[in-house]
């Protein structure tokens, strides 16, 4: 608070100071021209070049890469683009970049712009509830120009971010030549699945002579042959063991096996007139439609709650070994198949228009436009089979990382049926419209060369449906499901036994045609029925203003300015009124009542950026900043789950207030040469009102012993567990950033970035997810007329992930190893090679300490060889 007071004052006395200097017209020295002369090269680093000048010449503290340069690194999207600048992690959950961290961030902090504006985004896997994390899986990196993190803010941009905000840039038809063509084909192959396919993308630009009028449009199109291999040790309940001492162990162990076909098809479309010197009028489109089809099968071991087992082996407070007999009833072991087909499609759109208008004295910018996502789960078949069977187990790593001996062997299917089925669809949607309009005055009023100012209007909806029907198909053998055993090398790096790797999986066919098959008689249910707990939606109207001093003089220049954002926010929901009934049975209608609730705040945001020019070579900057990030849509919305058998419940809280920071960085940065620069980069993040999930006791309605459903019972409120985002941590990131672009010798040279975020928080039990203390990636590259290869090592060490089943999760650390190699046949014509995951590296989660083991996946390594033609 005192903090937020001083920066307050402190900008207001800036803009004071700078208006008096505006109304007296001081006679200053006009700032000196050519202290900082552009760099224009041409050729083979002109891409390194321009990245740098838009790092050098910015006014924030700003990393840039740009088209060429993400055309010859080792990457198939535009997360893996940025994982190579400073301060950037990316989560790599299926063996390909999707969510993007920024010093120590979780990613629903960091705001993604497409051409300075939000592009609506969604996810495909079921699991995902709605956030404000970007979908960097459906962008390919063909369609952008440019991108840029601003690492500091600028009062101009739209606010959001507490560790960053990214901003793409398409490629507009003006700033290409009159005729620019541009084709690849490639071949893609992924050695886990053994498995590959082509992928093509295509670009052609036009102008005319006259440069005034232009049009642009690319396509691509990508498919993946995903397939994860994965050892799972779920969830983790205190046991109380013979001797009377307590222990924690796993209730399941679990080998997965996921496949995936990812097939996306999308393209720009860019028109650009300049019909006068004053005049400029930019529209653009982007669509991008993905297909998500996969197979998820997971073979559990599962102590049904039955306590600690027999023969217990105890390590540190673990039980890591022991066994469970198999005594002919329910309550003894239990090998549980799941076999999960989900149909998932995401499909995103965004138009913008941008008209410019430069008149003698005021530049103005007007601009508006639609975007919208739609994803989620179309379709899930839900098939669980259940075996009796007794069952050893040990995860001590004794042997390997753990190993399961079932009594019954794993490759049979003998007392195996089908258990439980359910089908269930959850749509998820996500758009937004926005206008805003902003004006900029040069000036020469003492030290302010420019005012900016501009407003903006924003309304944005994010919902997700869903809809269940359980099917009657108790006692069903497997065997008309089976579709084979599992596939060669399955589990193949993973250190387990070999009833874990050995065992009958599911056809998605067979399962799907089970499922559409079944009669009317076959379903409990007549017809699909609204599941409330997962249906919500969460509405923003977001007014905001700012205004932006920039200011020059010889050797010193910067801009401070201030953002007001006001935001209203709904939240709509529907819910059982007796106290919110979780799943079946299904809620009559007389008990479903509508919730809307509704929270508004206000927020000032003053930001100063300087930036001195200490010789021609060094750039010194400091930056402060007051920023806010919104919650989570899920953490908004109304859904309340309860357990009426425990007592428990898990709900949304519509009424969290966002993130809020104080931000400080100071940077300095050293331009060796016209491609090369060294620099190094301190932060500090003071982040309140933090949301963390907490328990607290909360006085519900029982459904399952009101009159309504149970003639018998009350409707007296029962205390009920409820676990609900709340408000009131307060934490800190502190970090260094350290980065070196450039040549070192001849054609070869480097690109190294390495970053240190110390995160603390006010309640040592809460950590911070995806904030990895040491990260750094590491590009030495080659390149001559006919040659350029790079190979890219990146690590990032260990970090709190989530909590999974009431235990928290640690991602260990990770190490990837790519590389890529194009070889210039013409000056039109290239071959290209590239690999990823070369290292095969496993992604390890452990709880609490390495020696107790969460998961363990592979994801295989992919490789890709193809021509490129350019024009």
């Amino acid at each position: 608070m005192q903090f937020k007071k001083m920066l307050m004052r402190g900008t207001a006395s800036a803009i004071a100071m700078m208006a008096i200097a505006a109304t007296a017209q001081a006679q200053s020295a006009p700032a000196a021209e050519g202290t900082l002369d552009e760099i224009v090269v041409t050729g083979i680093r002109a891409s390194l070049v321009q990245s740098i000048n838009t790092k050098r010449f910015a006014d924030a503290i700003v990393d840039a890469i740009s088209a060429e340069d993400i055309g010859k690194f080792p990457d198939k999207n535009v997360a893996e683009s940025l994982s190579h600048l400073p301060g950037v992690q990316v989560d790599r959950d299926f063996g390909e970049g999707e969510r993007v961290a920024i010093r120590g961030t979780d990613p629903a902090l960091n705001r993604t712009l497409l051409n300075g504006q939000t592009v609506a985004s969604t996810d495909w896997f079921i699991l995902d509830a709605p956030g404000r994390t970007f979908n960097y899986s459906m962008l390919a990196p063909e369609v952008v120009g440019q991108l840029e993190v601003y690492k500091s803010p600028e009062a101009r941009i739209d606010e959001g971010s507490i560790g960053g905000t990214v901003i793409l840039h398409t490629r507009r038809p003006l700033d290409l030549k009159p005729l620019t063509l541009n084709a690849s084909v490639e071949y893609a192959y992924n050695d886990r699945s053994d498995d590959g396919a082509p992928n093509a993308s295509g670009l052609i630009s036009w102008s005319n002579d006259a440069s005034t009028f232009g049009v642009l449009a690319s396509v691509t199109h990508q498919v993946q042959d995903i397939r994860r291999d994965g050892f799972e040790s779920l969830g983790y309940p205190t046991v109380t063991l013979p001797n009377g001492t307590k222990a924690i162990m796993p209730n399941v162990i679990n080998s997965a096996l996921f496949q995936q076909k990812r097939e996306r098809t999308g393209g720009t479309l860019a028109i650009q007139a300049k019909p006068s010197d004053n005049l400029e009028i930019n529209a653009t489109g982007l669509y991008v439609k993905g297909t998500y089809d996969n197979l998820n099968q997971s073979r559990y071991y599962f102590n049904n709650f039955r306590g600690a087992p027999n023969n217990a082996v105890v390590k540190n407070g673990v039980v890591v070994g022991g066994s469970y007999t198999n005594a002919g009833t329910p309550t003894a072991g239990l090998m549980l198949l799941d076999a999960i087909a989900r149909e998932s499609t995401i499909e995103t759109y965004a138009t913008d228009l941008k008209v410019d208008y430069t008149g003698d004295a005021l530049k103005a910018s007007f601009q508006g436009g639609y975007t919208k996502s739609t994803g989620g789960t179309k379709q899930q078949y839900f098939g669980e089979f259940e075996q009796l069977t007794g069952y050893s187990f040990d995860i001590s790593g004794t042997n390997g990382l753990a190993s399961v001996t079932p009594q019954i062997a794993s490759t049979s299917n003998a007392g195996t049926t089908l258990g439980f089925a359910q089908l269930r669809q959850q749509p998820t949607s996500d758009e937004e419209t926005y206008a805003q309009a902003d004006f900029t005055r040069d000036v020469e009023w003492g030290l302010l060369n420019a005012v900016k100012f501009g407003v903006k209007y924003r309304t944005h909806e994010t919902s997700q449906d869903a809809k269940l029907r359980r099917v009657n198909g108790a006692a069903t053998p497997v065997d008309g499901f089976v579709g084979g055993t599992t596939p060669s090398g399955y589990l193949g790096g993973i250190n387990v036994n070999d009833a874990m790797k050995n065992w009958n999986t599911i056809s998605a066919d067979k399962l799907k045609t089970w499922f559409l098959g079944r009669p009317a008689s076959g379903y409990v249910d007549a017809a699909y029925f609204d599941y409330l707990p997962a249906q919500f939606s969460v509405s923003e109207d977001i007014w905001s203003g700012y205004t932006q001093l920039g200011f020059e003089t010889e050797g010193f220049r910067g801009n401070v300015g201030v953002r007001y954002v006001h935001t209203d926010q709904t939240s709509e929901g529907r819910r059982d009124r007796l106290g919110g009934q979780f799943g079946p049975p299904i809620v009559p209608a007389s008990q479903i009542e509508a919730i809307s609730l509704k929270k508004s705040y206000d927020d000032f945001l003053p930001s100063i950026n300087l930036t001195f020019d200490l010789d021609p070579k060094t750039v010194l900057r400091l930056s402060g900043s007051r920023v806010m990030a919104r919650a989570n849509y899920a953490d908004l919305s109304t859904f309340l789950e309860t357990n009426n058998t425990l007592r428990t419940a898990n709900g949304g809280n519509p009424n969290l207030d966002p993130y809020r920071a104080n931000n400080f960085d100071a940077s300095i940065e050293y331009y060796l040469d016209k491609v090369s620069l060294v620099s190094a980069t301190l932060f500090y993040k003071d982040i309140g009102s933090y949301i963390y999930r907490a328990t607290s006791t909360e006085m519900l309605i029982n459904t399952d012993t009101n009159p309504l459903t149970n003639p018998g019972g009350t409707t007296v409120p029962q205390a009920f567990e409820v676990s609900r985002p709340r408000n009131g941590g307060s934490a800190e990131i502190k970090g260094l950033e350290l980065a070196y672009r450039g040549d070192v010798y001849g054609n070869f040279g480097i690109e190294a970035s390495y970053t240190y975020a110390d995160s603390e928080t006010a309640d040592a039990s809460v950590a911070l997810p995806f904030s990895s203390k040491h990260s750094f990636s590491l590009t030495p590259y080659y390149e001559d007329e006919m040659f350029s290869a790079r190979v890219t090592y990146s690590y990032r060490s260990k970090y709190f992930r989530e909590v999974n089943r009431a235990t928290s999760v640690i991602n260990d650390s990770y190490n990837q190893l790519d590389a890529s190699l194009t070889v210039n046949v013409t000056e039109q014509v290239a071959l290209t090679a590239q690999a990823q995951n070369l290292l095969d590296e496993t992604q390890y989660q452990y709880v609490g300490n390495r020696d107790v083991p969460f998961a363990a996946y592979k994801n295989g390594r992919r490789f890709f060889g193809g021509v490129r033609f350019s024009y």
